[in-house]
C-alpha cells in the first residue's frame, strides 16, 4: 500500500469538470502534475469556476507515487521538454514541447531536498501569496532551505504545503484484546515483550531510529547519535520485536493477522479504519514525525530555447500557479481536503477550533491534539556525519539475528 492514497478521486474529474486543454490566442492553461487521487473533486470545481471570466482552465497529469514524479522533474531539467507518462486529465493524446512542463508539482517533503540539490526545483516568491502569512511558522519554514537542500533561517522558500500526515502505531484491536495486551499509546508500548515478532516497522532508518530517539526523549533529528545514551541497545530490543520490515507492504500482515502492530503512516491508516473496524490506530503522545505534500514549481532547463524560456516565466503562467496555490490554502479548501482525504490542511492547525468541521475536529488521528502536535516535527536533512551515524547503526540493527 502506496503512502499517498485518497478516498476522493481526482480521477473522476475526467468524466464531468469540463477542464480543456486548448490553447490558442490568449488561453491561460494552469498544468498540474499531481498524484493520482490526491485531491478533493470539490477543490477543483471551484478553482476552475473562479477562472472561467479569466480565458483559463486546468489539466493535471497524474502519477502514483513521488518517486515518479521526481524522475519527470529530472527528465525535464535534461531534456528542457516534457511528455506527460502519467495518465492525463481531461483524457487527450500526450504531448511534447517545453510548454507542457507543468506550472507546479506536488512532491513530499522527504524528496524536497534532493530536489533542491539537484536544481530540479525554483525557489517559490511567497511575497506574491495572499494567504502563505496565515500559515503558522511550522509549515512556513519547512521548505526554507538553502541550496542544498539543508534547513536555512536565511534560506529560501521552495514549496508550499498544502496537505500532511503524521507516522503513527497502527493496531489489530482484536488480537490485542484477545490476548490481553493494552492497546498502544505511545513508542514505549513497542517494545513490550507480549509484542515480540508480532510488529511490522517502515523500513526506513530515520523513522525507526526516530522513533527509538523519541522514546529516550530525543528529536528525531538529534545531531550527534554517539552521544545518545543506549539507543543501541533499545534499537536491538526492537529489532527482536519485528517480524517484517516494509514501506510499500507494511499493513499486508496486519490485515491477516500475522503481525498484531504495525507502525506507518496516517493516510493509509485512515483508509483501512474505514474498511476494517477491527483496526485502530494512534499518535503517539509523546510526539512523532510529521510529513507533508507540498506544491513546488520545476526549475528552467539550461537546454530551454530563449523563446520557450520566455514562454514558461510569462507572467500570466506565474499568476496562475499563484491563483492555484492560494486556492489550496484558503480555508474552504483546507477544510475540504481535510473531509475528503485521509490527510489535513495545514491551515487547520492556525484555525479557530469552532472554524474546523467537527468530524475533523474530533478525529485525532487526523489532526492530533495541540499538545502532541507541538511534540512532533520533520523529519529534517542531516549533516554528512549525522547521515553516516544513522546509515551505520541502521545496518548493524539490520543484521541481528532474530532469536
Amino acid at each position: 500500500m502506496h503512502r499517498r492514497s485518497f478516498l476522493v478521486t481526482l480521477g473522476s474529474l475526467a468524466l464531468g469538470s469540463g477542464l480543456t486543454s486548448c490553447q490558442n490566442g490568449n488561453h491561460s492553461v494552469l498544468r498540474l502534475l499531481a498524484l493520482k487521487n490526491s485531491l478533493p473533486q470539490q477543490l477543483v470545481n471551484e478553482f476552475n469556476k473562479s477562472i472561467e471570466s479569466t480565458n483559463a482552465s486546468v489539466e493535471f497529469v497524474l502519477e502514483t507515487q513521488f518517486k515518479d514524479i521526481l524522475t519527470q522533474l529530472q527528465e525535464w531539467y535534461n531534456s528542457g521538454a516534457a511528455e506527460a507518462k502519467g495518465l492525463k486529465i481531461p483524457l487527450v493524446p500526450p504531448a511534447q514541447g517545453a510548454e507542457y512542463i507543468p506550472n507546479l508539482t506536488s512532491l513530499g517533503d522527504a524528496w524536497l531536498s534532493r530536489a533542491i540539490e539537484q536544481k530540479l526545483i525554483q525557489p517559490i516568491d511567497t511575497n506574491n501569496l495572499t494567504n502563505w502569512r496565515k500559515l503558522d511558522s511550522r509549515w512556513r519554514e519547512l521548505a526554507q532551505r538553502d541550496e542544498r537542500g539543508n534547513s536555512s533561517s536565511t534560506g529560501q522558500i521552495w514549496g508550499v504545503p498544502y496537505r500532511w500526515g503524521t507516522t503513527v502505531i497502527i493496531y489489530r484491536r482484536d488480537k490485542l484484546t484477545e490476548a490481553n495486551i493494552p492497546l498502544p499509546q505511545d513508542w514505549a508500548d513497542l517494545w513490550n515483550p507480549q509484542l515480540r515478532q508480532r510488529i511490522s516497522l517502515l523500513d526506513r532508518s530515520r523513522e525507526v531510529i526516530g522513533l527509538t530517539l523519541k522514546k529516550l526523549g530525543y528529536s528525531y533529528n538529534a545531531a550527534d547519535l554517539d552521544r545518545v545514551l543506549n539507543l543501541q541497545t533499545e534499537l536491538a530490543k526492537l529489532h527482536q520485536q519485528v517480524k517484517f520490515y516494509s514501506a510499500d507492504h507494511y499493513l499486508q500482515p496486519l490485515v491477516i493477522g500475522d503481525t498484531w502492530v504495525a507502525v506507518g503512516w496516517s493516510l493509509d491508516a485512515s483508509e483501512l479504519i474505514q474498511k476494517n473496524p477491527q483496526i485502530g490506530a494512534v499518535v503517539p503522545r509523546s510526539g512523532t514525525a510529521i510529513s507533508a505534500d507540498l506544491w513546488v514549481q520545476p526549475s528552467l532547463s539550461p537546454k530551454l530555447s530563449p523563446a520557450n524560456r520566455a514562454l514558461l516565466s510569462n507572467s500570466n503562467r506565474l499568476k496562475l500557479s499563484n491563483k492555484w496555490i492560494d486556492h489550496c490554502l484558503q480555508p474552504q479548501s483546507s477544510n475540504q481536503i481535510s473531509v475528503l482525504t485521509p490527510g489535513a490542511a495545514p491551515l487547520l492547525t492556525n484555525l479557530n477550533p469552532n472554524d474546523i468541521p467537527p468530524d475533523v475536529r474530533k478525529n485525532l488521528l487526523t489532526l492530533p491534539s495541540k499538545e502532541v502536535l507541538d511534540k512532533s516535527e520533520f523529519i529534517y536533512p542531516v549533516s554528512p556525519t549525522t547521515k553516516a551515524q544513522f546509515d551505520r547503526l541502521w545496518q548493524e540493527t539490520r543484521q541481528k539475528v532474530i532469536s
